[in-house]
């Protein structure tokens, strides 16, 4: 078992440096996950062979994860929440969900029908097609700062999506089921394969909505919540080896089930909270679901595939563009959304990656050829589509003229200059905006936009305060990230960045950080500074300013410096504190603090009389 673990181990590490690897060209981490599982399975090079995935102890890990990862949708089906979103956005989640099911279901029907394969099979392709994966949509949002009506109608139509996928995709699997095993289960236990997981994670859930309501430390939250997983698998399993007549519960759905019900019971912060810390664990056990998922196929299927692959890649290409056009329609959205959303809910890999995980264990035993055939479908197309997807969704955004870039500017807007200031830790770039500011005598804003960003969000101030010192790049950001539609820190610097575009638009001011420079990138009149400074006068500063220990100063000044410069390249994809991203870069140790501020008022000036 040491040895298999050893693999195990190896195999997830593996893993994440392939998902690193994809997200480099645009493309989600998940897919190199599943990448790396087919390769490392039994069917390639054999490191996470079949012993490993026959083993009980694999198999019931696999389980207690899959609880895990069910927190990554559960979590996003709040009450408050989906009354928020507005009828028309639910009409129009409906009708492309939907919409994608049965016509997809409809095609492949057809198809299945000429080819003499089983008719049940189409309606499972339907309900792994209806999912759609927003996170690469969302990433393009949050890299040119898209804003219109196609991007206020994707943003919360991303949680509904996942919340009609599921009841549609799990009542079709469990038919399925059922309907396979009719001679081997009684009537009612059919019925029990969707309902049993549901009662059981609510009971836990309630339990731990009760438990979780009180504020704790991030420590202390993340080891009652992992507790409370166990609590829900452990029932889930006595119910599987010592009620039923056969393993039949689903535990993703125990784990959606348990989340949902919790998150209905907490407060919007307490629960963002809760994720922020178990972020890190739910990549990992998202990282081995899919591997899990991977390991067994064969690239083999997956070239063989080529038809069917390409034919529901059309199929659902069609439900989401019409269902959403039609929904528009219907409710009488503006005319971009009518033309263009559809191309936004393209990208499929995510969800239906473990929606295809259960739909082949479902199938694996009583119509192992029906299994191979989504296997290899579902795994090609996962890889084709999310290549073409990503490039429509992001002239879906073009087309709607809702990339920043394309953003008209009036005259008004950029009459007046705007100075942003980006500095190393110590270098004294505050105290030289402050000072710039009050001798131009006008606005400075620095730690004013997260207090006004809080303000305006239900996101908890601390986590704003946090905000750049997550440490981008990590491996614990990595599998944060890696993992959700829209992250925390995500939502957070959209915050910061509507309120620095709201704040130039009242006059001219000086803004410190919070990468200022690129989220003002569509406006012309802004003089974007970096100022540096020499290390033993940046250490000084950190002593006798920041009070620091003489010991400490160069580790502080380091760490600080590697946060910003991280924040900075997630977010603008640009190196920080290169001269090129500037339109000056000034020695604060050379040319003095004061020095520093007359040469930027001299420009400011300048820019004023033209």
């Amino acid at each position: 078992m040491i040895v298999s673990l050893l693999r195990l181990l190896i195999a997830i590490v593996v893993a994440v440096f392939v998902g690193k690897l994809v997200s480099k060209v645009k493309l989600p981490s998940i897919l190199g996950w599943l990448i790396a599982g087919m390769l490392l399975g039994p069917h390639a090079f054999a490191l996470v062979n079949q012993d490993i995935l026959d083993a009980a102890w694999y198999e019931n890990s696999v389980h207690i994860l899959e609880c895990g990862v069910g927190l990554m949708i559960g979590t996003e089906l709040v009450w408050n929440k989906i009354k928020k979103s507005g009828k028309s956005i639910i009409i129009t989640t409906l009708t492309q969900s939907l919409g994608t099911f049965l016509f997809v279901s409809f095609v492949f029907g057809v198809v299945f029908y000429m080819s003499d394969i089983p008719f049940y099979l189409a309606f499972v392709f339907g309900g792994i097609a209806l999912a759609t994966a927003p996170a690469p949509a969302l990433s393009i949002v949050r890299e040119f700062k898209t804003e219109g009506p196609v991007t206020n109608t994707l943003i919360p139509m991303a949680a509904l999506d996942d919340i009609v996928g599921c009841i549609v995709f799990f009542t079709t699997i469990a038919i399925v089921a059922g309907n396979l095993s009719a001679g081997d289960l009684p009537a009612y236990m059919i019925a029990l394969v969707v309902i049993l997981p549901l009662v059981i994670g609510v009971v836990v859930g309630l339990l731990a909505g009760i438990v979780l309501k009180k504020e704790k430390d991030t420590k202390a939250t993340l080891i009652t919540l992992l507790i409370m997983i166990l609590v829900a698998s452990a029932v889930g399993f006595i119910f599987n080896n010592y009620v039923l007549p056969k393993p039949i519960l689903n535990f993703m759905l125990i784990g959606m089930a348990f989340s949902a019900t919790f998150a209905n019971m907490v407060s919007e912060k307490r629960l963002e909270q809760i994720m922020h810390g178990f972020n890190p664990v739910l990549g990992v056990a998202m990282i081995v679901v899919i591997l899990n998922l991977g390991a067994p196929l064969d690239y083999h299927l997956i070239a063989g595939a080529g038809l069917f692959t390409a034919i529901y890649i059309i199929a659902r290409a069609c439900g989401k563009y019409f269902g959403a056009y039609f929904g528009s329609s219907i409710t009488k959205a503006p005319v971009t959304v009518k033309k263009y959303l559809g191309f936004t809910l393209l990208p499929h890999s995510g969800v239906s990656l473990v929606f295809t995980g259960i739909a082949v264990s479902v199938l694996a035993a009583p119509a192992p050829e029906c299994a191979q055939i989504v296997q290899g479908t579902i795994a090609a197309a996962a890889v084709i589509n999310e290549i073409i997807a990503v490039i429509m969704a992001k002239k879906g955004f073009e087309w709607s003229g809702e990339m920043q870039g394309e953003e008209i500017v009036s005259v008004s807007d950029t009459a007046y200059p705007v100075i942003t200031i980006s500095r190393q830790h110590g270098s004294g770039g505050r105290q030289v905006a402050r000072k710039l500011a009050q001798s131009l005598n006008i606005e400075f804003y620095d730690h004013e936009i997260i207090e006004m960003a809080a303000s305006s969000s239900d996101i908890d101030k601390e986590l704003f305060d946090h905000g750049d010192n997550e440490g981008y790049g990590s491996l614990q950001y990595d599998l944060s990230s890696g993992v959700q539609n829209f992250s925390l820190n995500d939502k957070i610097f959209l915050h910061q960045a509507n309120v620095i575009r709201n704040l130039v638009k009242k006059g001219p001011c000086v803004i410190v950080g919070r990468c200022a420079d690129f989220v003002l990138k569509g406006r012309k009149n802004v003089i974007k500074v970096f100022i540096y400074a020499d290390l033993d006068e940046r250490k000084q500063r950190i002593e006798h300013v920041y009070k620091e220990a003489k010991g400490k100063a160069l580790d502080k000044i380091e760490k600080t410096d590697k946060q910003r410069a991280s924040y900075y390249e997630h977010y603008t994809g640009k190196k920080f504190g290169e001269m090129t991203n500037y339109d000056m870069c000034l020695n604060s140790s050379l040319i003095g603090i004061d020095g520093c501020v007359d040469i930027i008022k001299t420009l400011y000036m300048e820019k004023t009389k033209s």
